[in-house]
Protein backbone atom coordinates (compact mmCIF):
# COMPACT_ATOMS: atom_id res chain seq x y z
CA UNK A 1 0.00 0.00 0.00
CA UNK A 2 1.33 3.98 -0.78
CA UNK A 3 0.96 5.42 2.23
CA UNK A 4 -0.54 9.36 1.58
CA UNK A 5 2.28 11.42 2.99
CA UNK A 6 5.52 10.31 3.68
CA UNK A 7 8.65 12.25 4.84
CA UNK A 8 11.22 10.73 1.88
CA UNK A 9 9.68 9.78 -1.56
CA UNK A 10 12.64 7.66 -3.32
CA UNK A 11 11.99 6.37 -7.02
CA UNK A 12 14.05 3.76 -8.05
CA UNK A 13 14.81 0.33 -6.00
CA UNK A 14 18.17 -0.46 -7.37
CA UNK A 15 20.87 -1.35 -4.56
CA UNK A 16 21.35 2.55 -4.13
CA UNK A 17 17.45 3.37 -4.06
CA UNK A 18 16.88 0.46 -1.59
CA UNK A 19 19.66 1.14 0.23
CA UNK A 20 18.78 4.69 0.63
CA UNK A 21 15.64 3.44 2.26
CA UNK A 22 16.68 1.70 4.57
CA UNK A 23 19.17 3.62 5.49
CA UNK A 24 17.09 6.30 6.15
CA UNK A 25 14.39 4.64 8.29
CA UNK A 26 16.98 3.36 10.85
CA UNK A 27 17.12 7.18 11.39
CA UNK A 28 13.64 7.95 11.72
CA UNK A 29 12.26 9.13 8.75
CA UNK A 30 9.03 8.21 6.93
CA UNK A 31 9.94 6.43 4.05
CA UNK A 32 7.94 4.72 0.70
CA UNK A 33 10.37 3.27 -2.27
CA UNK A 34 8.86 3.40 -5.89
CA UNK A 35 9.85 1.23 -8.77
CA UNK A 36 8.98 1.50 -12.03
CA UNK A 37 10.02 -2.00 -13.16
CA UNK A 38 10.21 -5.70 -10.95
CA UNK A 39 13.06 -7.43 -9.34
CA UNK A 40 14.97 -9.49 -10.76
CA UNK A 41 16.26 -7.38 -13.46
CA UNK A 42 19.54 -7.48 -15.73
CA UNK A 43 21.48 -4.67 -14.87
CA UNK A 44 25.23 -3.81 -15.42
CA UNK A 45 27.89 -1.46 -13.08
CA UNK A 46 29.04 -4.66 -11.18
CA UNK A 47 32.26 -4.46 -10.24
CA UNK A 48 33.61 -3.57 -6.80
CA UNK A 49 36.15 -1.72 -5.47
CA UNK A 50 38.27 -0.96 -2.02
CA UNK A 51 36.25 2.24 -2.19
CA UNK A 52 32.71 0.63 -2.34
CA UNK A 53 34.04 -2.07 0.12
CA UNK A 54 35.12 0.86 2.43
CA UNK A 55 32.07 2.78 2.47
CA UNK A 56 29.77 -0.31 2.50
CA UNK A 57 31.57 -1.63 5.80
CA UNK A 58 30.47 1.93 7.04
CA UNK A 59 27.32 2.59 6.41
CA UNK A 60 26.83 -1.51 7.75
CA UNK A 61 28.04 -0.16 10.81
CA UNK A 62 26.57 3.15 11.52
CA UNK A 63 23.31 1.77 10.92
CA UNK A 64 23.15 -1.98 12.24
CA UNK A 65 22.70 -3.22 8.65
CA UNK A 66 23.56 -6.58 9.56
CA UNK A 67 22.15 -8.32 6.97
CA UNK A 68 24.34 -5.99 4.38
CA UNK A 69 27.80 -6.74 6.06
CA UNK A 70 28.79 -10.22 4.04
CA UNK A 71 28.77 -8.06 0.75
CA UNK A 72 31.74 -6.15 1.74
CA UNK A 73 34.15 -8.95 1.09
CA UNK A 74 34.20 -11.73 -1.18
CA UNK A 75 35.43 -14.18 1.56
CA UNK A 76 32.65 -13.27 3.60
CA UNK A 77 30.22 -13.08 0.69
CA UNK A 78 30.90 -16.18 -0.42
CA UNK A 79 30.41 -18.27 3.11
CA UNK A 80 27.32 -16.42 4.45
CA UNK A 81 25.02 -15.60 1.21
CA UNK A 82 26.27 -18.49 -0.96
CA UNK A 83 23.04 -17.86 -2.71
CA UNK A 84 23.87 -14.72 -4.28
CA UNK A 85 26.02 -14.79 -7.12
CA UNK A 86 29.17 -12.93 -7.05
CA UNK A 87 32.39 -13.14 -8.48
CA UNK A 88 35.99 -12.81 -6.83
CA UNK A 89 37.70 -9.39 -7.88
CA UNK A 90 41.53 -9.02 -6.79
CA UNK A 91 42.43 -5.88 -9.24
CA UNK A 92 42.55 -4.84 -12.42
CA UNK A 93 44.42 -6.35 -15.11
CA UNK A 94 44.82 -4.97 -18.38
CA UNK A 95 45.98 -6.41 -21.90
CA UNK A 96 46.90 -3.93 -25.16
CA UNK A 97 45.96 -5.60 -28.65
CA UNK A 98 46.13 -4.07 -31.97
CA UNK A 99 43.37 -4.21 -34.74
CA UNK A 100 43.99 -6.92 -36.61
CA UNK A 101 46.34 -8.38 -34.99
CA UNK A 102 46.51 -11.36 -32.25
CA UNK A 103 47.85 -10.55 -29.07
CA UNK A 104 51.69 -10.28 -28.59
CA UNK A 105 53.48 -11.47 -25.65
CA UNK A 106 56.98 -8.69 -25.64
CA UNK A 107 59.37 -8.63 -22.65
CA UNK A 108 59.11 -6.61 -19.83
CA UNK A 109 55.12 -6.86 -19.85
CA UNK A 110 55.06 -3.79 -22.11
CA UNK A 111 51.71 -4.94 -23.32
CA UNK A 112 50.16 -5.99 -19.90
CA UNK A 113 49.31 -4.02 -16.65
CA UNK A 114 48.29 -5.72 -13.89
CA UNK A 115 47.26 -3.54 -10.44
CA UNK A 116 46.12 -5.64 -7.28
CA UNK A 117 43.85 -4.18 -5.11
CA UNK A 118 44.17 -7.25 -2.20
CA UNK A 119 46.76 -9.55 -0.79
CA UNK A 120 44.08 -12.36 -0.62
CA UNK A 121 40.98 -13.92 -1.97
CA UNK A 122 38.75 -13.75 0.98
CA UNK A 123 39.72 -10.05 1.64
CA UNK A 124 39.14 -9.26 -2.32
CA UNK A 125 36.47 -6.98 -3.68
CA UNK A 126 33.53 -8.12 -5.72
CA UNK A 127 31.94 -8.54 -9.07
CA UNK A 128 28.18 -8.10 -8.32
CA UNK A 129 25.38 -10.27 -10.33
CA UNK A 130 22.89 -7.44 -10.13
CA UNK A 131 19.90 -9.03 -10.62
CA UNK A 132 20.79 -11.14 -7.58
CA UNK A 133 22.18 -8.11 -5.23
CA UNK A 134 19.37 -5.54 -6.20
CA UNK A 135 17.06 -8.20 -5.46
CA UNK A 136 18.24 -9.02 -2.23
CA UNK A 137 18.71 -5.39 -0.68
CA UNK A 138 15.18 -4.63 -2.13
CA UNK A 139 13.98 -7.93 0.03
CA UNK A 140 15.24 -6.58 2.97
CA UNK A 141 13.51 -3.19 2.23
CA UNK A 142 10.20 -5.12 2.33
CA UNK A 143 11.45 -7.09 5.58
CA UNK A 144 11.63 -3.61 7.61
CA UNK A 145 8.30 -2.58 6.12
CA UNK A 146 9.48 -0.20 4.64
CA UNK A 147 6.71 0.54 2.34
CA UNK A 148 7.65 -0.57 -1.44
CA UNK A 149 5.72 -0.53 -4.67
CA UNK A 150 6.89 -1.77 -8.11
CA UNK A 151 5.62 -1.70 -11.43
CA UNK A 152 4.07 1.59 -10.97
CA UNK A 153 4.56 4.87 -13.34
CA UNK A 154 5.30 7.89 -10.92
CA UNK A 155 4.50 11.86 -12.04
CA UNK A 156 6.30 13.87 -9.65
CA UNK A 157 5.13 17.64 -9.24
CA UNK A 158 7.03 20.29 -6.83
CA UNK A 159 4.75 22.27 -4.14
CA UNK A 160 5.42 24.76 -2.14
CA UNK A 161 5.86 22.12 1.01
CA UNK A 162 7.30 19.60 -1.06
CA UNK A 163 6.17 16.86 -3.85
CA UNK A 164 2.96 15.49 -4.86
CA UNK A 165 3.74 12.07 -6.49
CA UNK A 166 1.17 10.81 -8.99
CA UNK A 167 1.17 7.52 -9.76
CA UNK A 168 -0.73 4.29 -11.38
CA UNK A 169 -0.57 1.18 -11.11
CA UNK A 170 -2.09 -1.50 -13.13
CA UNK A 171 -5.46 0.23 -13.62
CA UNK A 172 -5.23 1.74 -10.25
CA UNK A 173 -4.38 5.47 -10.16
CA UNK A 174 -2.54 7.21 -6.32
CA UNK A 175 -1.85 10.49 -4.94
CA UNK A 176 0.99 10.45 -2.75
CA UNK A 177 2.96 13.66 -0.90
CA UNK A 178 6.20 13.47 0.07
CA UNK A 179 8.53 16.37 1.74
CA UNK A 180 11.79 15.14 -0.04
CA UNK A 181 12.22 13.13 -2.58
CA UNK A 182 15.52 11.69 -4.12
CA UNK A 183 16.01 10.44 -7.45
CA UNK A 184 17.80 7.04 -7.56
CA UNK A 185 15.83 6.27 -11.58
CA UNK A 186 19.28 5.95 -13.29
CA UNK A 187 19.71 6.78 -17.24
CA UNK A 188 15.76 7.37 -16.66
CA UNK A 189 16.56 11.13 -14.79
CA UNK A 190 12.56 11.23 -13.44
CA UNK A 191 13.17 14.54 -11.31
CA UNK A 192 15.22 15.78 -13.81
CA UNK A 193 12.87 15.59 -16.83
CA UNK A 194 10.00 17.10 -14.33
CA UNK A 195 12.19 19.91 -12.98
CA UNK A 196 12.88 20.42 -16.67
CA UNK A 197 16.32 21.01 -15.48
CA UNK A 198 19.35 21.16 -18.33
CA UNK A 199 21.44 18.60 -20.01
CA UNK A 200 24.96 19.11 -19.74
CA UNK A 201 25.89 15.90 -21.43
CA UNK A 202 27.29 17.68 -24.41
CA UNK A 203 30.28 19.32 -21.53
CA UNK A 204 31.78 15.71 -20.88
CA UNK A 205 35.19 14.75 -22.55
CA UNK A 206 34.51 11.72 -22.97
CA UNK A 207 32.45 10.31 -25.64
CA UNK A 208 31.93 6.81 -25.93
CA UNK A 209 29.11 3.80 -26.28
CA UNK A 210 28.86 0.51 -25.20
CA UNK A 211 27.85 -3.00 -26.60
CA UNK A 212 27.65 -5.63 -23.73
CA UNK A 213 25.97 -9.06 -22.39
CA UNK A 214 26.24 -12.12 -20.40
CA UNK A 215 27.77 -15.07 -21.68
CA UNK A 216 28.37 -18.71 -20.68
CA UNK A 217 31.36 -20.26 -22.21
CA UNK A 218 33.83 -17.66 -22.62
CA UNK A 219 37.12 -19.20 -22.52
CA UNK A 220 39.59 -17.70 -19.82
CA UNK A 221 42.41 -15.12 -20.80
CA UNK A 222 44.69 -17.20 -18.60
CA UNK A 223 44.12 -20.33 -20.85
CA UNK A 224 44.88 -18.37 -24.09
CA UNK A 225 47.78 -16.71 -22.97
CA UNK A 226 49.24 -20.37 -21.41
CA UNK A 227 50.83 -20.96 -17.63
CA UNK A 228 54.24 -19.81 -18.54
CA UNK A 229 52.86 -16.14 -19.45
CA UNK A 230 51.23 -15.88 -16.35
CA UNK A 231 53.85 -17.15 -14.11
CA UNK A 232 54.86 -13.80 -12.34
CA UNK A 233 51.60 -12.46 -12.34
CA UNK A 234 50.50 -11.30 -9.19
CA UNK A 235 47.28 -12.56 -9.31
CA UNK A 236 45.53 -14.53 -11.69
CA UNK A 237 44.30 -12.51 -14.33
CA UNK A 238 40.60 -13.57 -15.04
CA UNK A 239 40.18 -13.03 -11.33
CA UNK A 240 39.78 -9.48 -11.78
CA UNK A 241 38.04 -6.73 -13.95
CA UNK A 242 39.98 -7.99 -16.81
CA UNK A 243 40.15 -4.87 -19.44
CA UNK A 244 41.58 -5.48 -23.45
CA UNK A 245 42.50 -2.26 -24.35
CA UNK A 246 42.18 -1.68 -27.69
CA UNK A 247 42.75 1.25 -30.80
CA UNK A 248 39.68 2.48 -30.88
CA UNK A 249 38.44 1.68 -27.13
CA UNK A 250 38.41 -1.25 -24.75
CA UNK A 251 36.80 -4.38 -23.76
CA UNK A 252 36.08 -5.65 -19.97
CA UNK A 253 35.18 -8.91 -18.64
CA UNK A 254 34.13 -9.99 -15.09
CA UNK A 255 33.64 -13.46 -14.09
CA UNK A 256 30.75 -14.82 -12.00
CA UNK A 257 31.24 -17.95 -9.84
CA UNK A 258 28.17 -19.61 -11.64
CA UNK A 259 30.31 -19.87 -15.02
CA UNK A 260 28.54 -16.49 -16.30
CA UNK A 261 30.60 -13.72 -17.78
CA UNK A 262 29.84 -10.23 -17.79
CA UNK A 263 31.44 -8.76 -21.30
CA UNK A 264 31.14 -5.70 -23.27
CA UNK A 265 32.98 -3.02 -25.38
CA UNK A 266 32.86 0.60 -24.49
CA UNK A 267 34.24 2.40 -27.38
CA UNK A 268 35.58 5.81 -28.57
CA UNK A 269 32.95 7.05 -30.92
CA UNK A 270 35.25 8.85 -33.07
CA UNK A 271 37.09 6.15 -34.09
CA UNK A 272 34.08 3.14 -33.82
CA UNK A 273 30.61 5.54 -34.71
CA UNK A 274 27.73 3.68 -33.91
CA UNK A 275 27.15 1.41 -37.12
CA UNK A 276 23.67 2.93 -38.39
CA UNK A 277 23.08 -0.14 -40.80
CA UNK A 278 23.49 -3.20 -38.82
CA UNK A 279 22.32 -4.82 -35.82
CA UNK A 280 24.17 -5.22 -31.94
CA UNK A 281 24.76 -9.08 -32.71
CA UNK A 282 26.61 -7.84 -36.03
CA UNK A 283 28.57 -4.81 -34.70
CA UNK A 284 29.61 -7.11 -31.57
CA UNK A 285 30.68 -10.03 -34.43
CA UNK A 286 32.66 -7.35 -36.28
CA UNK A 287 34.57 -5.79 -33.29
CA UNK A 288 35.39 -9.94 -32.43
CA UNK A 289 36.67 -10.10 -36.08
CA UNK A 290 38.97 -7.46 -35.68
CA UNK A 291 40.53 -8.55 -32.37
CA UNK A 292 41.81 -12.52 -33.81
CA UNK A 293 42.66 -13.10 -29.65
CA UNK A 294 39.80 -12.13 -28.40
CA UNK A 295 37.82 -13.71 -30.86
CA UNK A 296 38.68 -17.38 -29.62
CA UNK A 297 37.59 -16.23 -26.10
CA UNK A 298 34.01 -16.46 -27.72
CA UNK A 299 34.34 -19.31 -30.10
CA UNK A 300 31.60 -20.75 -28.27
CA UNK A 301 30.28 -18.45 -26.14
CA UNK A 302 26.78 -17.64 -26.08
CA UNK A 303 24.77 -14.70 -24.75
CA UNK A 304 22.29 -15.58 -21.75
CA UNK A 305 21.07 -11.96 -21.01
CA UNK A 306 19.69 -9.85 -21.20
CA UNK A 307 16.62 -11.56 -22.48
CA UNK A 308 16.63 -9.24 -25.90
CA UNK A 309 20.31 -10.75 -26.78
CA UNK A 310 23.27 -8.25 -27.07
CA UNK A 311 22.72 -4.61 -26.07
CA UNK A 312 23.79 -1.64 -27.72
CA UNK A 313 23.65 1.98 -26.30
CA UNK A 314 24.08 5.65 -27.48
CA UNK A 315 26.67 7.42 -26.01
CA UNK A 316 26.92 6.89 -22.17
CA UNK A 317 27.75 10.13 -20.95
CA UNK A 318 24.83 12.10 -19.28
CA UNK A 319 25.22 14.79 -16.79
CA UNK A 320 22.33 17.38 -15.47
CA UNK A 321 22.83 20.64 -14.58
CA UNK A 322 21.23 20.85 -10.97
CA UNK A 323 21.67 17.90 -8.74
CA UNK A 324 20.00 18.68 -5.53
CA UNK A 325 17.39 21.38 -4.39
CA UNK A 326 15.82 22.36 -1.11
CA UNK A 327 13.27 19.30 -1.56
CA UNK A 328 15.02 16.83 -3.69
CA UNK A 329 18.32 15.04 -4.84
CA UNK A 330 19.53 13.46 -7.22
CA UNK A 331 21.84 10.56 -6.33
CA UNK A 332 24.94 9.85 -8.32
CA UNK A 333 24.06 7.49 -11.10
CA UNK A 334 21.00 9.88 -11.77
CA UNK A 335 23.14 13.29 -11.69
CA UNK A 336 25.49 11.62 -14.30
CA UNK A 337 27.73 8.87 -15.55
CA UNK A 338 30.61 9.01 -17.72
CA UNK A 339 31.76 5.31 -18.51
CA UNK A 340 32.72 2.13 -16.61
CA UNK A 341 36.28 2.28 -17.41
CA UNK A 342 37.73 2.51 -13.92
CA UNK A 343 35.05 0.58 -12.12
CA UNK A 344 33.74 3.95 -10.38
CA UNK A 345 30.24 3.44 -10.74
CA UNK A 346 29.43 1.57 -7.68
CA UNK A 347 31.73 3.47 -5.12
CA UNK A 348 30.61 6.97 -6.25
CA UNK A 349 26.85 5.65 -5.39
CA UNK A 350 27.69 4.49 -2.26
CA UNK A 351 29.80 7.36 -1.11
CA UNK A 352 26.63 9.61 -2.70
CA UNK A 353 24.49 7.96 -0.58
CA UNK A 354 26.45 8.08 2.17
CA UNK A 355 26.74 11.50 2.11
CA UNK A 356 22.99 12.05 1.49
CA UNK A 357 22.02 10.52 3.64
CA UNK A 358 24.21 11.99 6.39
CA UNK A 359 23.01 15.65 5.54
CA UNK A 360 19.49 14.68 5.90
CA UNK A 361 20.02 12.85 9.55
CA UNK A 362 22.26 15.78 10.53
CA UNK A 363 19.93 18.24 9.30
CA UNK A 364 16.74 17.62 8.21
CA UNK A 365 13.97 20.40 9.48
CA UNK A 366 17.23 22.75 9.81
CA UNK A 367 17.40 26.28 8.40
CA UNK A 368 20.95 25.06 6.57
CA UNK A 369 19.59 22.12 5.15
CA UNK A 370 19.33 23.83 1.47
CA UNK A 371 23.14 24.83 2.50
CA UNK A 372 24.32 21.51 2.75
CA UNK A 373 22.96 20.10 -0.33
CA UNK A 374 23.79 22.64 -2.36
CA UNK A 375 27.39 21.26 -0.90
CA UNK A 376 26.29 17.69 -2.08
CA UNK A 377 25.47 18.86 -5.52
CA UNK A 378 28.95 20.33 -5.55
CA UNK A 379 30.61 17.68 -4.53
CA UNK A 380 29.21 15.00 -6.76
CA UNK A 381 29.72 17.62 -9.68
CA UNK A 382 33.42 17.79 -9.04
CA UNK A 383 33.35 14.00 -8.81
CA UNK A 384 31.76 13.35 -12.31
CA UNK A 385 34.50 16.48 -13.30
CA UNK A 386 37.91 14.16 -12.21
CA UNK A 387 36.23 11.27 -13.49
CA UNK A 388 35.54 12.64 -16.78
CA UNK A 389 39.48 13.72 -17.45
CA UNK A 390 40.76 10.59 -16.12
CA UNK A 391 38.64 8.65 -18.42
CA UNK A 392 38.99 10.70 -21.32
CA UNK A 393 43.00 11.22 -20.92
CA UNK A 394 42.86 7.18 -21.17
CA UNK A 395 40.45 6.75 -24.04
CA UNK A 396 43.15 9.32 -25.76
CA UNK A 397 46.27 6.93 -24.72
CA UNK A 398 44.82 3.69 -25.89
CA UNK A 399 46.58 3.39 -29.36
CA UNK A 400 49.62 3.88 -27.57
CA UNK A 401 49.76 1.35 -24.16
CA UNK A 402 53.12 3.29 -23.07
CA UNK A 403 51.11 6.23 -22.62
CA UNK A 404 47.77 4.10 -21.41
CA UNK A 405 49.73 2.88 -18.37
CA UNK A 406 50.68 6.40 -16.72
CA UNK A 407 47.48 7.74 -17.40
CA UNK A 408 45.63 4.70 -15.34
CA UNK A 409 48.30 5.90 -13.13
CA UNK A 410 46.41 9.14 -12.39
CA UNK A 411 43.66 7.08 -11.41
CA UNK A 412 45.06 4.84 -9.10
CA UNK A 413 46.65 7.06 -7.18
CA UNK A 414 43.77 9.26 -6.91
CA UNK A 415 41.94 5.91 -5.69
CA UNK A 416 44.81 4.86 -3.09
CA UNK A 417 44.93 8.69 -1.98
CA UNK A 418 41.34 8.59 -1.30
CA UNK A 419 41.47 5.05 0.71
CA UNK A 420 44.80 6.04 2.34
CA UNK A 421 42.30 9.01 3.72
CA UNK A 422 39.81 7.17 4.79
CA UNK A 423 41.24 4.43 6.57
CA UNK A 424 43.48 7.01 8.46
CA UNK A 425 42.82 7.00 12.18
CA UNK A 426 40.87 10.45 11.45
CA UNK A 427 38.32 8.82 9.45
CA UNK A 428 38.42 11.47 6.90
CA UNK A 429 35.74 11.86 4.44
CA UNK A 430 37.05 13.51 1.11
CA UNK A 431 35.16 13.73 -2.22
CA UNK A 432 35.06 10.36 -4.23
CA UNK A 433 39.24 10.06 -6.05
CA UNK A 434 39.86 13.35 -3.61
CA UNK A 435 38.34 15.35 -6.08
CA UNK A 436 38.32 17.96 -3.87
CA UNK A 437 42.08 17.94 -3.53
CA UNK A 438 43.97 21.20 -5.48
CA UNK A 439 47.21 19.31 -5.90
CA UNK A 440 45.30 16.24 -7.06
CA UNK A 441 43.49 18.57 -9.44
CA UNK A 442 46.04 20.04 -10.52
CA UNK A 443 48.16 17.12 -11.13
CA UNK A 444 46.07 15.55 -13.46
CA UNK A 445 45.32 18.91 -15.54
CA UNK A 446 49.10 19.44 -16.18
CA UNK A 447 49.41 15.55 -17.19
CA UNK A 448 46.64 15.84 -19.54
CA UNK A 449 47.85 18.63 -21.51
CA UNK A 450 51.57 16.78 -20.82
CA UNK A 451 49.37 13.69 -23.10
CA UNK A 452 48.45 15.90 -25.56
CA UNK A 453 52.04 16.93 -26.06
CA UNK A 454 53.26 13.44 -26.43
CA UNK A 455 50.53 12.74 -28.32
CA UNK A 456 51.70 14.81 -30.88
CA UNK A 457 55.32 14.16 -30.34
CA UNK A 458 54.65 11.01 -31.87
CA UNK A 459 53.18 11.96 -34.85
CA UNK A 460 56.23 14.27 -35.70
CA UNK A 461 58.84 11.67 -37.40
CA UNK A 462 61.83 13.45 -35.87
CA UNK A 463 60.68 12.31 -32.41
CA UNK A 464 61.98 9.04 -31.39
CA UNK A 465 58.93 7.30 -29.81
CA UNK A 466 61.04 5.79 -27.11
CA UNK A 467 61.81 8.68 -25.87
CA UNK A 468 58.70 10.54 -26.39
CA UNK A 469 56.79 8.06 -24.13
CA UNK A 470 60.14 7.77 -21.39
CA UNK A 471 59.55 11.49 -21.30
CA UNK A 472 55.98 11.12 -20.14
CA UNK A 473 56.38 8.24 -17.92
CA UNK A 474 58.89 10.20 -15.76
CA UNK A 475 56.75 13.46 -15.68
CA UNK A 476 53.40 11.48 -14.39
CA UNK A 477 55.86 9.55 -11.72
CA UNK A 478 57.03 13.29 -10.61
CA UNK A 479 53.78 14.74 -10.69
CA UNK A 480 52.09 12.07 -8.31
CA UNK A 481 55.18 11.27 -6.46
CA UNK A 482 53.97 13.37 -3.62
CA UNK A 483 50.65 11.29 -2.56
CA UNK A 484 51.72 7.66 -4.52
CA UNK A 485 52.24 5.94 -1.24
CA UNK A 486 51.98 2.08 -3.73
CA UNK A 487 55.24 2.99 -5.71
CA UNK A 488 53.30 3.26 -8.73
CA UNK A 489 55.12 4.25 -12.21
CA UNK A 490 58.12 2.32 -10.92
CA UNK A 491 59.93 1.04 -13.73
CA UNK A 492 61.80 -1.87 -11.97
CA UNK A 493 57.78 -3.41 -11.41
CA UNK A 494 57.71 -3.93 -15.25
CA UNK A 495 53.62 -2.69 -15.12
CA UNK A 496 52.64 -5.64 -12.31
CA UNK A 497 51.70 -4.38 -8.90
CA UNK A 498 51.47 -5.91 -5.62
CA UNK A 499 48.78 -5.42 -3.00
CA UNK A 500 47.94 -2.00 -2.84
CA UNK A 501 44.70 -0.90 -1.06
CA UNK A 502 44.77 0.35 2.04
CA UNK A 503 44.15 -2.04 5.72
CA UNK A 504 40.87 -2.86 5.81
CA UNK A 505 39.30 -0.76 8.87
CA UNK A 506 36.37 -3.04 11.23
Amino acid sequence: MIPQTVDVAILGSGFAGSLTALILDRIGLSVVLLERRSHPRFAIGESSTPAADFVLADLVQKYGLDSLKPLTAYGTWRTRLPQLVCGLKRGFSYFKHSTGQPFDLVPQHRHELMVAASSTDDDSDTHWLRSDVDTFICEQVQSAGIPYVDRVEVWPSQTSTGWTLDGQRSEASFKCRARFVIDATGAMGVLPKALNIANRSQDCLTHSRAIFGHFRHVIPWRDILGPKACDDHPFACDNGALHHILDCGWMWQLRFDNGVTSAGFCLDTSRSPIPCDNSPQSDWDHLLDLHPTIARQFADARCIAPETGITRTARLQRRWDRLAGRTWALLPHTAGFIDPLHSTGIAHTLIGVERLTHILESHWEQADLADQLETYAQSLSRELNLIDRLVQGCYSSMPHFDLFVPCSMLYFASAIAWEQRRASPARLRPDFLCADDSRINAVVTTSLENLQIALSDLHDTAQEPAAVTAKFQDAIRTAIAPFDVAGLCRPEAQNLYQHTAAPRHS
